[in-house]
């Protein structure tokens, strides 16, 4: 069982992995890209203080506007299903299941509104004082984005597999086992 610790490493773990998934969302929203898709993904989080780097890899599906799921399997299980206003973020090492408010993220319309293309698959947007680094394929997909957090951390992720094809949406359902602790992060 982990210690409290770690429960609090892995829920601002949590967090960062939320306000990067709403991105994400909203991101695609802004660009030329189809009603819904899927892909595997990579993320990496190099650490400001010492330069290490954390390595995440999974799997998402998401339909625009505001569905979402983000399926984490290396290097710990986890899942963040995105519903609109709200994410639950379902962590099974710790059998606990999140749920946010995804208003009190990042103002990402406003972010948006600001991106601007600033070279052929490459976009750029600036929001008190955070740059955002979009590329997207000849298509418009997105192949990576890149930022740093509110704790200076370098973010970049990169998306392989994408498929565009229509899916079942009983892909995006989010389902909290039994017995898991339920934690309300709204407030």
């Amino acid at each position: 069982m982990p210690d409290m610790t770690e429960k609090r490493q892995n829920t601002a773990k949590s967090a960062t992995a939320l306000l990067l998934m709403v991105l994400m969302t909203s991101v695609w929203a802004g660009l030329p890209v189809p009603a819904q898709m899927q892909a595997d993904f990579n993320q990496s989080i190099i650490n400001k203080e010492n330069n290490e780097t954390i390595r995440y890899e999974g799997h998402f599906a998401l339909k625009v506007p505001g569905m979402a799921k983000w399926v984490y399997t290396r290097p710990l299980s986890k899942t963040i299903c995105l519903d609109n206003d709200r994410a639950w973020v379902i962590e099974p090492e710790l059998e606990q299941a999140t749920l946010y408010r995804l208003n009190r993220a990042i103002p990402l319309v406003a972010i948006l509104k600001k991106a601007k293309r600033i070279a052929p698959g490459r976009y750029e947007a600036k929001y008190e004082g955070v740059d955002y680094d979009i590329t997207v394929d000849d298509k418009g997909r997105p192949l990576t984005l890149s930022y740093r957090d509110e704790l200076g951390n370098r973010v970049l992720m990169r998306f392989s597999n994408l498929n565009t094809a229509p899916f079942d949406p009983a892909l995006l359902k989010c389902d909290i086992p039994d017995g898991f602790d339920i934690i309300d992060g709204r407030l």
